[in-house]
């Protein structure tokens, strides 16, 4: 019988016995339900971590629209828009390299308060790069 099978490098196909056919079937069909329960159960892609393993926004591509932008003086200008308290945050994360756990710990708060701040701050960024 042949068997089908997906890879990152595309279809493939092989010609097994019937009683390993039924085999592949049945472990096919265990990882289909093994994804599906996953999926139902963590909503959020892993594709949307930040490199501390805090959750971001879908969409939230800070650092491409930094880079896309025409030169320093409209990044400057956006930046300054921000508040005083968004402007020291993404200063520590971005330009000082501290990281959001970090932070978090030396101000007494949860890692998703300084999260959500964060995302506020990227959500008003990209709003003025945009304008």
């Amino acid at each position: 019988m042949k068997y089908r099978y997906n890879t990152v490098m595309g279809s493939h196909e092989i010609e097994v016995d019937e009683q390993f056919y039924g085999v592949l079937l049945a472990l096919d069909r265990k990882e289909f339900n093994s994804d599906r329960k996953h999926r139902r159960h963590n909503p959020i892609s892993l594709s949307n971590t930040d490199y501390d393993g805090e959750w971001m926004e879908d969409g939230t591509d800070i650092l491409g629209d930094l880079i896309r932008v025409d030169g320093d003086k409209q990044l400057h200008a956006a930046l300054t828009n921000l508040t005083h308290d968004q402007q020291a945050l993404i200063k520590q994360v971005f330009f000082e390299g501290v990281t959001p756990s970090t932070i978090a710990q030396r101000d007494g708060v949860d890692k998703s308060a300084i999260s959500h701040r964060l995302a506020l701050a990227y959500k008003r960024l990209k709003k003025l790069l945009a304008e």
